[in-house]
């Protein structure tokens, strides 16, 4: 099959960066004669739209050089397409956002020439497990690949949105934006459902569905997810304190929160969620007006599409197709030579 690749950047990224840093990354690309097309977005929720256009036009490779949120309307154009074709794809990403937790996980570093080199020379195809939501309030419904959350994480992605401690760069920022959030949040009553088991109370700081580790910029809420488990990691805090969230903030980015007082750790393959008022709930950081809820469903669909990751990947151990179909379980526990944060750290040094 002859590769064609469409790279879809977004401008707007990563506090307007993205240009540059793809403007770096092209000669990369230039060089390695790949056959290759690239288009810019020009508004939001664009992503969608090029990534269905680019695969109707025979483009197998869809690269988005952006931050989660186009990653997320592009993970979408791919799935409106049926299984049969969705195998013949595959998605990467160039991490020219701000968070870029999806790229985290296929382990593309964050240097632009580092970034292109990679994803050319050294990725391979594998499947990934995607998420389903069902908003029961709007009947609108939505994939991730990603996290799926919504609290304190996705009250942080709105005050990131709105531009608030802009002058804070990089990743850093959403931890500020955690603890101003943290100070005004007014926690909602509601009940989770996990599977075929009893609802389960709280009171909402943070829930988080995995199906990768981290959100928000590093935020480990799901610290043992794997992308190819047929089911979700699943953080909740069911009754944590201000001060107690205030020093989960500070564990969270290491993912070492799981033994604080408060925090159930869980998975499943099905979660219905109701709150007693609605609250915007995030995406792969991706906010819609849709997303303003109080009554959803999340649904696993195991080996969904198919992703470009990294083989040479410091910290996670992907299997291969055939690895899966012979039967073997990912294990989002074990790691190569790095934790998680520290590959983190070898992703923006490279």
């Amino acid at each position: 099959m002859t590769l064609k690749w469409k790279f879809i950047v977004n401008p707007n990224a990563g506090t307007q960066r993205c240009v540059e840093r793809w403007e770096k990354a092209e000669p990369v690309i230039k060089k390695s004669g790949i056959d290759y097309d690239v288009v810019f977005t020009e508004a939001r929720k664009q992503g969608k739209e090029i990534a269905t256009k680019a695969i109707n036009d025979g483009f197998n490779r869809i690269i988005v050089a952006s931050g989660d949120g186009v990653i997320n309307e592009a993970i979408n154009g791919i799935m409106s397409f049926p299984e049969k074709k969705r195998k013949e794809i595959a998605f990467g990403v160039l991490p020219f956002g701000t968070g870029n937790d999806l790229a985290t996980y296929m382990g593309i570093p964050w240097d632009p020439e580092h970034a292109a080199k990679t994803l050319i020379e050294k990725t391979a195809v594998s499947p990934s497990s995607i998420g389903k939501v069902k908003y029961h309030d709007t009947k609108f419904e939505i994939y991730f690949g990603n996290m799926f959350d919504f609290g304190i994480s996705s009250l942080v992605n709105l005050g990131n949105m709105a531009g608030e401690m802009n002058w804070i760069k990089g990743p850093s920022r959403y931890t500020y934006l955690a603890i101003k959030k943290l100070i005004t949040v007014k926690q909602r009553k509601g009940t989770i459902r996990l599977d075929d088991g009893e609802p389960i109370d709280f009171k909402l700081m943070l829930i988080a569905i995995g199906i990768g580790k981290s959100v928000g910029g590093g935020m480990l809420a799901c610290v043992n997810a794997h992308p190819q488990n047929d089911f979700f990691d699943v953080c909740i805090s069911q009754n944590l304190t201000k001060p107690r969230t205030l020093l989960g903030i500070q564990k969270i980015f290491k993912g070492e929160h799981l033994s604080l007082k408060g925090i159930l750790y869980k998975q499943a393959k099905k979660i219905e969620v109701k709150l007693e008022s609605p609250i915007g709930m995030e995406h792969d950081g991706e906010i819609y007006n849709e997303d303003i809820s109080s009554h959803v469903e999340v649904n696993i669909m195991p080996q969904a599409y198919n992703v470009l990751y990294n083989t040479e990947h410091p910290s996670m151990y992907w299997l291969t197709e055939e690895e899966l179909k012979q039967g073997k379980k990912p294990d989002g526990t074990a790691t190569k030579t790095m934790k998680h944060w520290d590959a983190r750290i070898w992703q923006e040094k490279n």
